[in-house]
This record gives structure tokens, C-alpha cells and sequence, in this order.
């Protein structure tokens, strides 16, 4: 027993030393674990405090690079500002000197030289040509002096199969120097003074010399244009054209012949237009004519009023698209105490060649001489025009009370015509809108043939065809048969004519017409009892030279 307790107690012992010598091992195993990891720690930290001292120093590096690229650009600022500095110190000691020798040679001129007239401080005089007139002008653009020119000469014949009681059986083919106008034109500030004589005429020569315009114009208040003067009032869209610029040679018989009633060339005149690019409006208080006041001497001249409204109310860089409206009216007519009461007193006589001047100078249709109280006349016309095309028209109503003895008929007459016309640049050229007078205007050429400011040039010129049709009626109150003594009308005839036209513009101011016209004449005597009209061809032509 006891042998047994003793082995037990060894077993016990012997267990217990086992046991207390792996759990030695095992606590030295950890330890050694331990000790290798707080060595990796240190080991890290150790590379951690390397690399911040690598960070740090590269930080500095990099700051030191920013500080010495911010140098290196202040240097090189520095260096382009003094560069430039010397530039200009050398360009002002050039342009020194440079003065500095042409001041000495301007003293060594001023000491050889006369002493200078005495002149206006800041007056320079510029020399120029716009719009091919010569111009003198002060370089202030305040004080010019220009002269002009207008030179027509036609040539034609007529080709006539006259009847037995045709009125003028004999027309005159030949030449005239239609108009020959120089245009004198002085303007200072707001000021200008218009002065054109004319040569010409229809006929020409016969000391015919006479005044186209004599009128002063102030144009202070934009856009307005006040005149007085021998003027030609603003009347009709076709009238409002330059002569220049006509389609055909002359105007349409209807507007010649309204025109000359209150407005016309050379009509004493006071007024005012205003135009812009849009609208265009003139108002006109007149009297007579240039020369009307002659030999016969008057005891009281016309006095009359014109207007005109026209406007555009589509246009663009293609497109005019134009409308017109114009009246008239006579108070009274130019008074002759010499003539009879009620017969010749204020006499008024409507009439017209057939839209030619070329050589013959009658009148195939006439109201004659009548008697008249008051005139009124009012119409319109409407243009389109699109590039290098046009069409025109228009309409005219002419109204006269007579003023006849108690004893004789005396009915309101009723006159009245209208045109159509149409033209076409074939060499392309725009047909233009000149705003001012709210009218066409004759193409620009573009590739001129003959002299120019560029030497010698061989360009075709501008081409342009026209074609027109126009009626003008001057009978009223009358019935065939029966004389006009009876009615108290008047056979003034009924004329048509249709034209064409074929026109070279060798450059911008110079051109030349070659028109055909059929002309129907259908007038009877007073008596109303035989035709005194006729039917004929007309060829004529003109040249034409305008600045």
C-alpha cells in the first residue's frame, strides 16, 4: 500500500515537472515572438523617420526650384522691359534728329524764301472730284465750290405718210443741242447756293440762252431741305428723275405736260422737302416761270402750290419697291389787264411735242390758248425694281374751270394720260435709288470702256434697253361733228406712243441714246369735222456727257 502511494505521488510528481517545463518553453517561445515583433517596430519607425527626412528635404528642394523659376522670370521681365526702354530711347533719338535736320532745312529754306502771302490759320484748300466734278473745298469740309455740266445733243429724223389735212406734213429732221447747262454750286455750312445757266434748248441758238435754277438752300434741320428761288419743285416720280437718268429721252407727254402747270424748271419757288431712306415729302408755294414776266408785261403773276408724297415701303439689297402721289393747284394764272375779261386775261395752253427734240419743234397736240380760272392736277406712280430691272408707271388727272363770257359755254375740263415703261441692264449692273430725290437713277458702271483714273481701259461699258407706252388725252367735251364753239370743249387730240430704247455708258459720265418711237396722232380740227393727225416713225439719237 504504502509502495503504492509512493508511486502514485511520484506519478503526481513527475507530471507536475512536465508540466512546468513545457509551460517554461512555451513562455520563453512567446517572449522570443514578442522581442521580434517590437524589433520590426523599431525597425519601421526607423524607416518612418527616414522617410520624413527625405520628405522634408525634397519639400525644401522643391521650394528652392519655385523660388529660383520666379527669379529667373522677374530677370527676364526685367531684361525685355530694359530692352524695349532702349528700343524707344533709340527710335526718340532718331526721330530728334530726324526733326532736328529738317527743322534746319526748313530754316535755310525760310531764309532763301519770299516771306509767305498771309493765309487763314487751319483753312487748308483740298482739290477733289466727287462725283467727277471739279470741287474746291476747305479741309474743315465747311466752304466748297463746285462746277458742273450737263451737255445733250440729238440728231434724228422723222419718217411721216401724211394726209391731205394733216396739220404739219413736214416735220423737221435734223440736229439740237438740246441742253447745255453748267452748274455752278457754292456751299458754305448749312448754306448752298444752286446757279446753272442753259445753252440749249428746243429750239437751240436764237440768243436762246436761259436759266435752268438760281435758288439758295438751307438744310440745317435734318432731314429737311428749304428753297427759294428759281427752282424746279419736287413734282412726280418721273419728274424727280435727273434728265440724266430718263430710260428714254424724254419724259412721257402726261408729266411734261402736268409739270409745266405749277412746277417745271426754273418756277419761282418756296419750300421745303425732307427725305429719308424710307419716306420722302415736299410742299411748295410758286408763281411764274423764268422769263414770263417780258415784253407783254404782266400785272400779276401765278400763284400756285405743288406737293409730292412718295415712298418706299419695301426695299432691301435687291428690291425698290416704290409708290408716288403729287397734286398741283392754281390759284390763278399769270394776270394780262391788256387781254380781254373772260377771254384773254389768264390764258393757259396745254401741250407737248411727241416726246422727241431731236430737230422739230411743233406741237401736234394742243389745248390752244383758253381762258382759265383755277387748275388743279393730281396722280399718281408706283416703281419696282429688282437688280438690274424696272417697271414704272403712272396716272395724271389735269382739271381746268374756264372763265368765258356769260354768253358762251363754258364746262369744267377733263385732261388726262399715263405711261408704262420698263428697262433692263444687260450687262448687269443695279439699277440705283437715289434717296434724295426718292427716284431711279441711271446703273454705276462697273467695267468702263475708254480713260480712267487706272490708265486706258477696254471694259464693255454698261448696256441698258427701255421700252415704253404712253397716251396722252387733250380733247374734252367735245363730240365729233360738232364744232368745239358749240360744246365749249376742246379738240386738243389724243396721242399714243410707243418707244424703244438702246443705251451705251461708256463709263459714268458719258452716254449715248439710239431710240425708235411709233407715234399715233388722232386730233381733229375745231370744227370737228376733218382728222389733222397723223401716224409716223421717229429714229433719233443723243449724246450725252453729265458731271
Amino acid at each position: 500500500m504504502r509502495r503504492k502511494l509512493n508511486r502514485s505521488c511520484g506519478a503526481v510528481v513527475a507530471l507536475c515537472a512536465a508540466t512546468m517545463s513545457g509551460a517554461a518553453v512555451a513562455q520563453d517561445a512567446t517572449a522570443d515572438r514578442i522581442g521580434a515583433i517590437e524589433r520590426q517596430i523599431r525597425n519601421l519607425q526607423g524607416e518612418l523617420q527616414s522617410l520624413k527626412k527625405e520628405l522634408g528635404d525634397a519639400k525644401q528642394q522643391l521650394q528652392q526650384s519655385r523660388g529660383e523659376v520666379q527669379r529667373s522670370k522677374e530677370e527676364a521681365r526685367q531684361a525685355r522691359e530694359a530692352a524695349e526702354q532702349a528700343r524707344q530711347d533709340a527710335v526718340k533719338a532718331a526721330t530728334a534728329k530726324s526733326q532736328a535736320t529738317q527743322a534746319a532745312a526748313q530754316a535755310q529754306a525760310a531764309l532763301a524764301a519770299p516771306p509767305p502771302a498771309p493765309s487763314v490759320a487751319g483753312k487748308g484748300i483740298e482739290v477733289g472730284f466727287p462725283g467727277g466734278r471739279p470741287t474746291i473745298s476747305t479741309s474743315d469740309g465747311k466752304m466748297s465750290f463746285a462746277i458742273g455740266n450737263q451737255t445733250q445733243f440729238d440728231y434724228g429724223g422723222y419718217f411721216q405718210n401724211p394726209l391731205p389735212t394733216t396739220q404739219f406734213p413736214k416735220l423737221n429732221s435734223g440736229v439740237n443741242l438740246r441742253r447745255e447747262r453748267i452748274f455752278f454750286v457754292g456751299r458754305y455750312d448749312d448754306f448752298t447756293l444752286n446757279v446753272a445757266p442753259d445753252f440749249g434748248g428746243s429750239p437751240d441758238g436764237n440768243n436762246n440762252i436761259t436759266l435752268y435754277e438760281a435758288n439758295l438752300n438751307f438744310t440745317g434741320i435734318k432731314p429737311v431741305t428749304a428753297t427759294i428761288g428759281y427752282f424746279k419743285p419736287w413734282f412726280s416720280l418721273y419728274d424727280s428723275q435727273s434728265s440724266n437718268d430718263f430710260l428714254l429721252m424724254e419724259r412721257p407727254s402726261i408729266i411734261e405736260i402736268a409739270r409745266n402747270v405749277a412746277a417745271g424748271d426754273a418756277r419761282a419757288s418756296f419750300g421745303a422737302k425732307a427725305s429719308t431712306d424710307r419716306y420722302f415729302a415736299s410742299a411748295y408755294l410758286t408763281g411764274a416761270s423764268y422769263g414770263a414776266q417780258n415784253s407783254g408785261l404782266l400785272n400779276g403773276e401765278q400763284v400756285s402750290t405743288v406737293g409730292r408724297l412718295a415712298g418706299r415701303p419695301y426695299y432691301d439689297e435687291d428690291w425698290n419697291v416704290h409708290l408716288d402721289f403729287s397734286g398741283e393747284y392754281v390759284f390763278h394764272g399769270n394776270i394780262n389787264l391788256a387781254g380781254t375779261p373772260n377771254v384773254s386775261r389768264t390764258v393757259f395752253n396745254l401741250q407737248d411735242r411727241p416726246e422727241d427734240r431731236a430737230a422739230d419743234t411743233n406741237r401736234l397736240i394742243t389745248t390752244g390758248n383758253l381762258n382759265i380760272s383755277t387748275v388743279g392736277v393730281y396722280g399718281g406712280e408706283a416703281g419696282i425694281n429688282w437688280r438690274n430691272f424696272l417697271v414704272q408707271g403712272g396716272y395724271y388727272h389735269i382739271g381746268e374751270d374756264q372763265a368765258k363770257l356769260e354768253s358762251q359755254p363754258a364746262p369744267h375740263l377733263d385732261f388726262h394720260g399715263g405711261y408704262v415703261e420698263a428697262g433692263w441692264v444687260l450687262t448687269g449692273e443695279p439699277i440705283r435709288y437715289n434717296v434724295g430725290s426718292a427716284a431711279f437713277a441711271r446703273p454705276k458702271v462697273d467695267s468702263p470702256f475708254g480713260l480712267t483714273e487706272n490708265g486706258f481701259e477696254t471694259g464693255p461699258g454698261a448696256w441698258e434697253i427701255g421700252a415704253r407706252w404712253s397716251v396722252m388725252n387733250l380733247n374734252s367735251n367735245v363730240t365729233p361733228a360738232v364744232s368745239q364753239n358749240v360744246t365749249g370743249g376742246v379738240f386738243g387730240g389724243l396721242q399714243q406712243i410707243f418707244g424703244v430704247n438702246l443705251s451705251w455708258y461708256p463709263n459714268d459720265w458719258i452716254r449715248f441714246y439710239l431710240q425708235f418711237q411709233y407715234s399715233q396722232v388722232d386730233k381733229l380740227n375745231a370744227a370737228g369735222t376733218a382728222q389733222i393727225g397723223q401716224h409716223f416713225e421717229t429714229l433719233a439719237g443723243r449724246f450725252q456727257v453729265a458731271f
